[in-house]
Protein backbone atom coordinates (compact mmCIF):
# COMPACT_ATOMS: atom_id res chain seq x y z
CA UNK A 1 0.00 0.00 0.00
CA UNK A 2 1.21 3.35 -0.62
CA UNK A 3 -0.11 5.88 1.70
CA UNK A 4 0.83 8.78 -0.33
CA UNK A 5 -0.53 7.62 -3.51
CA UNK A 6 -4.11 7.16 -1.81
CA UNK A 7 -3.61 10.47 0.08
CA UNK A 8 -2.55 12.05 -4.00
CA UNK A 9 -5.67 10.06 -5.10
CA UNK A 10 -8.41 11.61 -2.48
CA UNK A 11 -6.85 15.11 -3.10
CA UNK A 12 -7.31 15.02 -6.72
CA UNK A 13 -10.98 13.13 -6.54
CA UNK A 14 -12.03 15.99 -4.04
CA UNK A 15 -10.69 18.45 -6.25
CA UNK A 16 -13.29 16.81 -9.20
CA UNK A 17 -15.77 17.19 -6.70
CA UNK A 18 -15.11 20.83 -6.34
CA UNK A 19 -15.04 21.66 -10.42
CA UNK A 20 -18.32 19.54 -10.64
CA UNK A 21 -19.77 21.00 -7.93
CA UNK A 22 -18.72 24.75 -9.49
CA UNK A 23 -19.48 23.73 -12.75
CA UNK A 24 -23.34 23.21 -11.82
CA UNK A 25 -23.16 26.59 -9.55
CA UNK A 26 -23.23 24.40 -6.47
CA UNK A 27 -20.82 25.09 -3.52
CA UNK A 28 -18.00 22.09 -3.20
CA UNK A 29 -18.24 21.91 0.63
CA UNK A 30 -22.07 20.58 -0.29
CA UNK A 31 -21.27 17.42 -1.38
CA UNK A 32 -19.40 14.87 0.73
CA UNK A 33 -16.84 12.20 -0.80
CA UNK A 34 -18.40 8.46 0.55
CA UNK A 35 -15.46 6.14 0.30
CA UNK A 36 -16.52 2.67 -1.00
CA UNK A 37 -14.41 0.12 0.89
CA UNK A 38 -15.13 -3.11 -0.13
CA UNK A 39 -12.09 -5.58 -0.12
CA UNK A 40 -10.20 -3.01 0.89
CA UNK A 41 -7.54 -3.31 3.51
CA UNK A 42 -7.54 -2.03 7.27
CA UNK A 43 -4.02 0.26 6.12
CA UNK A 44 -6.01 1.26 2.87
CA UNK A 45 -8.80 2.53 5.12
CA UNK A 46 -6.80 4.39 7.75
CA UNK A 47 -4.79 6.17 4.59
CA UNK A 48 -7.65 7.33 2.81
CA UNK A 49 -9.49 8.10 6.43
CA UNK A 50 -6.24 10.05 7.58
CA UNK A 51 -6.04 12.16 4.51
CA UNK A 52 -10.09 13.17 4.24
CA UNK A 53 -9.16 14.61 7.87
CA UNK A 54 -6.08 16.61 6.90
CA UNK A 55 -7.92 17.69 3.44
CA UNK A 56 -11.05 18.99 6.12
CA UNK A 57 -13.13 16.75 4.78
CA UNK A 58 -15.66 14.25 7.14
CA UNK A 59 -14.91 10.67 6.90
CA UNK A 60 -18.00 8.57 5.78
CA UNK A 61 -16.53 4.99 4.66
CA UNK A 62 -19.09 2.44 3.17
CA UNK A 63 -19.49 -1.05 3.63
CA UNK A 64 -20.60 -3.60 0.87
CA UNK A 65 -20.85 -6.57 3.44
CA UNK A 66 -21.30 -6.97 6.45
CA UNK A 67 -18.38 -9.54 7.03
CA UNK A 68 -15.63 -7.12 5.76
CA UNK A 69 -17.51 -4.12 8.51
CA UNK A 70 -16.89 -6.39 11.11
CA UNK A 71 -13.25 -6.49 10.49
CA UNK A 72 -12.80 -2.86 9.14
CA UNK A 73 -15.21 -0.80 11.24
CA UNK A 74 -13.94 -1.52 14.95
CA UNK A 75 -9.93 -1.18 13.85
CA UNK A 76 -11.46 2.48 12.61
CA UNK A 77 -12.79 3.41 15.40
CA UNK A 78 -9.96 2.04 17.48
CA UNK A 79 -8.39 4.60 15.95
CA UNK A 80 -10.29 7.51 17.38
CA UNK A 81 -11.09 9.38 14.29
CA UNK A 82 -12.95 12.46 14.53
CA UNK A 83 -15.91 12.37 12.06
CA UNK A 84 -16.35 9.07 11.26
CA UNK A 85 -19.17 7.43 9.69
CA UNK A 86 -19.85 3.92 8.72
CA UNK A 87 -22.12 3.19 6.22
CA UNK A 88 -24.07 0.11 5.19
CA UNK A 89 -24.17 0.99 0.68
CA UNK A 90 -24.60 -2.54 0.24
CA UNK A 91 -27.71 -4.79 0.24
CA UNK A 92 -28.64 -5.67 3.88
CA UNK A 93 -30.14 -9.21 4.89
CA UNK A 94 -32.75 -9.64 7.48
CA UNK A 95 -29.85 -12.77 9.03
CA UNK A 96 -27.13 -10.15 9.28
CA UNK A 97 -28.79 -7.35 10.77
CA UNK A 98 -28.65 -7.93 14.40
CA UNK A 99 -24.15 -7.93 13.08
CA UNK A 100 -24.91 -4.91 11.07
CA UNK A 101 -26.34 -2.82 13.88
CA UNK A 102 -23.02 -3.13 15.41
CA UNK A 103 -20.53 -2.06 12.58
CA UNK A 104 -22.20 0.69 11.04
CA UNK A 105 -23.82 4.08 11.99
CA UNK A 106 -25.64 4.40 8.96
CA UNK A 107 -27.70 1.67 6.53
CA UNK A 108 -28.15 3.43 2.72
CA UNK A 109 -30.38 0.81 1.43
CA UNK A 110 -33.47 0.78 3.15
CA UNK A 111 -36.37 -0.70 -0.27
CA UNK A 112 -39.06 -1.96 1.59
CA UNK A 113 -41.39 -1.20 5.15
CA UNK A 114 -40.85 -5.18 6.08
CA UNK A 115 -36.82 -4.59 6.03
CA UNK A 116 -37.22 -1.18 8.02
CA UNK A 117 -39.52 -3.06 10.17
CA UNK A 118 -37.37 -5.70 11.10
CA UNK A 119 -34.22 -3.31 11.40
CA UNK A 120 -36.28 -0.93 13.71
CA UNK A 121 -37.07 -3.91 16.11
CA UNK A 122 -33.18 -4.15 16.75
CA UNK A 123 -32.09 -1.25 16.91
CA UNK A 124 -31.38 -0.09 20.92
CA UNK A 125 -30.61 3.36 22.34
CA UNK A 126 -30.61 5.73 19.67
CA UNK A 127 -32.26 6.39 16.51
CA UNK A 128 -30.58 5.25 13.32
CA UNK A 129 -30.20 7.21 10.30
CA UNK A 130 -31.21 5.35 7.53
CA UNK A 131 -31.63 6.27 3.40
CA UNK A 132 -34.18 4.83 1.51
CA UNK A 133 -32.95 3.29 -1.82
CA UNK A 134 -34.71 3.62 -4.65
CA UNK A 135 -34.26 1.95 -8.37
CA UNK A 136 -34.50 4.39 -10.90
CA UNK A 137 -33.12 3.21 -13.73
CA UNK A 138 -35.20 0.24 -13.74
CA UNK A 139 -32.61 -2.53 -13.95
CA UNK A 140 -33.57 -5.97 -12.88
CA UNK A 141 -29.98 -6.62 -11.40
CA UNK A 142 -30.17 -3.72 -9.12
CA UNK A 143 -31.91 -3.28 -5.51
CA UNK A 144 -34.28 -0.69 -4.70
CA UNK A 145 -37.48 0.38 -4.09
CA UNK A 146 -39.92 1.26 -7.05
CA UNK A 147 -39.80 4.74 -7.81
CA UNK A 148 -43.52 4.98 -8.22
CA UNK A 149 -43.70 3.46 -4.69
CA UNK A 150 -40.97 5.39 -2.98
CA UNK A 151 -42.59 7.88 -1.30
CA UNK A 152 -44.98 5.46 0.57
CA UNK A 153 -42.14 3.39 1.42
CA UNK A 154 -40.24 6.84 2.85
CA UNK A 155 -43.24 7.24 4.76
CA UNK A 156 -43.38 4.19 6.19
CA UNK A 157 -39.81 4.05 7.69
CA UNK A 158 -40.42 7.38 9.04
CA UNK A 159 -43.25 6.42 11.03
CA UNK A 160 -40.97 3.95 12.94
CA UNK A 161 -39.90 5.07 15.60
CA UNK A 162 -36.37 3.97 16.22
CA UNK A 163 -35.73 5.28 12.76
CA UNK A 164 -34.26 8.70 10.87
CA UNK A 165 -34.79 8.85 7.25
CA UNK A 166 -32.53 11.19 6.58
CA UNK A 167 -32.19 10.92 2.38
CA UNK A 168 -32.42 8.71 -0.55
CA UNK A 169 -29.80 6.46 -2.68
CA UNK A 170 -29.43 5.27 -6.37
CA UNK A 171 -27.19 3.58 -8.46
CA UNK A 172 -26.94 5.65 -11.66
CA UNK A 173 -28.47 3.51 -15.08
CA UNK A 174 -25.88 1.61 -16.18
CA UNK A 175 -25.34 2.80 -20.21
CA UNK A 176 -23.22 5.34 -21.96
CA UNK A 177 -26.14 7.37 -22.72
CA UNK A 178 -25.94 9.93 -20.35
CA UNK A 179 -29.22 12.03 -20.90
CA UNK A 180 -30.39 8.23 -19.50
CA UNK A 181 -27.76 8.61 -16.67
CA UNK A 182 -28.98 11.86 -15.89
CA UNK A 183 -32.82 10.79 -15.99
CA UNK A 184 -32.11 8.29 -13.20
CA UNK A 185 -30.45 11.11 -10.74
CA UNK A 186 -33.00 13.55 -11.79
CA UNK A 187 -35.59 11.32 -10.75
CA UNK A 188 -34.30 10.62 -7.49
CA UNK A 189 -33.93 14.28 -6.75
CA UNK A 190 -37.52 15.17 -7.36
CA UNK A 191 -38.18 12.11 -5.24
CA UNK A 192 -36.70 13.60 -2.48
CA UNK A 193 -38.01 16.97 -2.96
CA UNK A 194 -41.51 15.61 -2.87
CA UNK A 195 -40.95 13.89 0.60
CA UNK A 196 -39.20 17.14 2.00
CA UNK A 197 -42.75 18.44 1.74
CA UNK A 198 -44.09 15.47 3.98
CA UNK A 199 -44.33 15.21 7.79
CA UNK A 200 -41.58 13.40 9.77
CA UNK A 201 -39.22 13.74 5.80
CA UNK A 202 -38.09 16.87 6.76
CA UNK A 203 -34.79 15.73 7.24
CA UNK A 204 -34.52 13.56 4.24
CA UNK A 205 -32.04 16.17 2.47
CA UNK A 206 -29.56 13.21 1.37
CA UNK A 207 -28.63 12.35 -2.13
CA UNK A 208 -26.05 9.40 -2.08
CA UNK A 209 -25.88 9.08 -6.21
CA UNK A 210 -22.88 8.93 -8.37
CA UNK A 211 -20.06 6.42 -8.24
CA UNK A 212 -16.26 6.80 -10.24
CA UNK A 213 -17.99 6.66 -13.74
CA UNK A 214 -21.03 9.09 -13.16
CA UNK A 215 -20.15 11.21 -10.14
CA UNK A 216 -20.08 14.33 -12.03
CA UNK A 217 -23.65 13.86 -13.83
CA UNK A 218 -25.00 13.15 -10.47
CA UNK A 219 -23.37 16.35 -8.51
CA UNK A 220 -24.89 18.28 -11.61
CA UNK A 221 -28.08 16.97 -10.64
CA UNK A 222 -28.03 17.75 -6.81
CA UNK A 223 -26.00 14.62 -5.44
CA UNK A 224 -24.86 15.62 -1.71
CA UNK A 225 -22.51 12.43 -1.52
CA UNK A 226 -20.60 10.71 -4.44
CA UNK A 227 -19.45 6.96 -3.68
CA UNK A 228 -16.21 6.60 -4.82
CA UNK A 229 -13.79 3.72 -4.46
CA UNK A 230 -11.32 2.40 -7.91
CA UNK A 231 -10.87 6.08 -8.59
CA UNK A 232 -8.79 6.30 -4.98
CA UNK A 233 -7.53 2.45 -4.82
CA UNK A 234 -7.51 0.80 -7.77
CA UNK A 235 -9.40 -1.86 -9.47
CA UNK A 236 -10.25 -4.59 -6.74
CA UNK A 237 -8.15 -7.63 -6.40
Amino acid sequence: MNTAHIYNQIQSVLEQISNAALAAGRRPEDVDLELAIKTRTTEECEAAARALLDLGRPVLMGQNRVQEAEVTTPFLRGLDLANLTTTMIGPLQTNKINKALRVVDQIETIDSVKLAEAINKRVKDRRLDVMIQVNTSGEASKSGADPREAIEVAKGVAGLDNLHVIGFMTIGAHTPDEVAIRKSFSDLREIRDQALTLPGLEDARELSMGMTSDFALAIAEGATRVRMGSAIFGARK
